[in-house]
């Protein structure tokens, strides 16, 4: 019986072996999916973060893109205000330089004015003037009063008797 009993404890000891070793098997298998399911977490993990990363890239790319237009366009208005700071300078020159000019325009305008109102003046003088010649050509000349003026006088100059429509023709004999 000692050859049973032997047989009997060693395969007792081989089923404990044998359950022993699929126990540490399957504890292994445990530990090997815990690690695999680790390593599928971490490699997505460093796919999300890789993606993050070249999403990051592309908004800085995207970004600098934007500054660079951005600052192209500011230089291109910087350049624009350069020209137009010129421009303004030298219009405010020339208006410097018209009011610089505007006391001697006034002047030269006063002086006119004064020489249109000097004008006027000698106008208003010269009417009356006028006026008066007007009203002695429509009276009989003074002259005509000493006149000696004969038929042959009148014959030859016709237009006596327009200058002198009163005159006596003196006939000699």
């Amino acid at each position: 019986m000692e050859r049973k009993a032997y047989w009997s404890l060693i395969l007792c000891l081989l089923i404990f072996g044998i359950m022993g070793l699929v126990g540490h098997i399957h504890f292994k298998k445990e530990l090997v999916s815990k690690l695999s399911n680790e390593v599928e977490f971490a490699e997505a993990e460093v796919r999300e973060k890789k993606l993050d990363k070249d999403n990051y890239n592309l908004a800085v790319q995207h970004t600098q893109q934007e500054i660079d237009t951005v600052n192209k366009e500011v230089k291109e208005l910087e350049d624009e205000i350069g020209k137009l700071n010129q421009a303004k300078e030298e219009k405010d020159k020339e208006v410097k330089t018209c009011k610089d000019s505007m006391p001697g325009l006034s002047n030269d305008i006063a002086a006119v004015e004064k020489e249109k109102n000097d004008i006027e003046g000698q106008k208003a003088k010269w009417i009356e003037e006028m006026n008066g010649l007007k009203q002695k050509l429509q009276g009989p000349s003074p002259v005509c009063a000493f006149a000696n003026i004969t038929e042959e006088n009148v014959k030859k100059e016709p237009t006596i008797k327009d200058l002198c429509p009163k005159i006596q023709i003196v006939v000699k004999a």
